[in-house]
């Protein structure tokens, strides 16, 4: 039987990823586009609602999900859930330490190539994203047959 810790996990994690997957794959690549259309001050108003937006998109279901992880150590232990919980502890490192100043200097600078190398950042961090919603289904999988 699968856990509720990991049902949860499942659900939110799954919802993460599927974000950061729309925002890898039909946000980021918009903004060269958006900075050569609108210009730099279209393009500033444009990208300071964006990030308020998703911060309240993402930011609860990322405490959400450090949360999640860090409960279902203290509850279950294990490898698993260490490995999880790992994993969450370097996608915040990833988003505070390099893609919130790459969305700072881009707020700034508007330069196309500032854009792309955020989507490049972006990519690592939706990968990471994607192990971490595979390694939990993987888990589930595990708990449901055995």
């Amino acid at each position: 039987m699968v856990s509720s810790w990991l049902l949860v996990q499942m659900v939110v994690t799954g919802a993460l990823a599927g974000l950061c997957w729309t925002v890898q794959l039909a946000v980021y690549p918009q903004f060269a586009r958006l900075l050569r259309a609108a210009g730099a001050e279209g393009f500033r108003g444009y990208h300071a609602a964006y990030t308020r937006a998703m911060g309240w998109v993402a930011g609860p279901l990322m405490l959400a999900e450090l949360a999640l992880a860090a409960g279902w150590v203290w509850s279950a232990g294990g490898a698993a859930a260490w490995a999880g919980l790992g994993l969450v502890v370097v996608i915040w490192i990833q988003t505070f330490g390099q893609l919130v100043p790459w969305h700072a200097r881009l707020q700034r600078a508007t330069e196309e190539t500032t854009a792309r190398a955020l989507a490049r950042w972006n990519l690592l961090r939706t990968l990471l994203w994607t192990l971490r919603a595979a390694g939990l289904a993987v888990v589930a999988t595990g708990a449901v047959s055995g």
